[in-house]
């Protein structure tokens, strides 16, 4: 009896860690949307900030990988950074360099490892993707991190809340 006791409970542990296991790996990455478009302008550089973009970007443990194309930009591209600001809209510090295509239209990629503050800004809505372009050195297009969200298609009505999906803020 004692041994059927023993072997039940070393079935229910190895059951348990197996269970745990499976689980870290079957975990759900997150997933946010970026929608690239001009950075704030004043008459005077309006023609040189031109262009549209869109893309994606997942997180994976502490892992974050990037992948947008852009197009129409009034002269190539030169830089992408992944960038930190207080708030959607706000200029912020640039924190890692992307690859960027250099040409008028391309991708922009990359694969970064976030410490913990960087998590809590990703999560928090503050991190952006930023490209510079030749005519536009200090930035040309931009586009904040959101969560993964369904959208509309044209002259569809959009269900919930259509101007930023709500953020889960983190802490530790």
């Amino acid at each position: 009896m004692r041994v059927s006791l023993n072997r039940t409970i070393v079935g229910i542990m190895a059951a348990g860690l197996l269970w745990c296991a499976v689980g870290r790996s079957l975990s759900a990455a997150e997933k946010y949307l970026v929608y690239l478009s001009p950075m704030p302008f004043n008459e005077a550089t309006r023609p040189n900030m031109t262009g549209k973009g869109s893309g994606s970007a997942t997180l994976d443990g502490e892992t974050l990988s990037i992948a947008a194309v852009f197009s129409g930009l009034a002269s190539a591209a030169t830089k992408g950074h992944l960038s930190i600001s207080k708030g959607a809209g706000i200029p912020g510090t640039s924190v890692f360099d992307l690859t960027v295509s250099a040409d008028v239209t391309g991708k922009v990629t990359g694969q970064l490892k976030l410490d913990s503050a960087q998590l809590v800004n990703l999560r928090g809505g503050k991190l952006y993707v930023q490209i510079d372009s030749e005519k536009a050195p200090m930035g040309n297009l931009w586009g904040w991190l959101l969560p993964d969200h369904e959208v509309a298609g044209q002259d569809v009505p959009q269900k919930g809340p259509w101007f930023i999906p709500p953020f889960a803020v983190k802490t530790k």
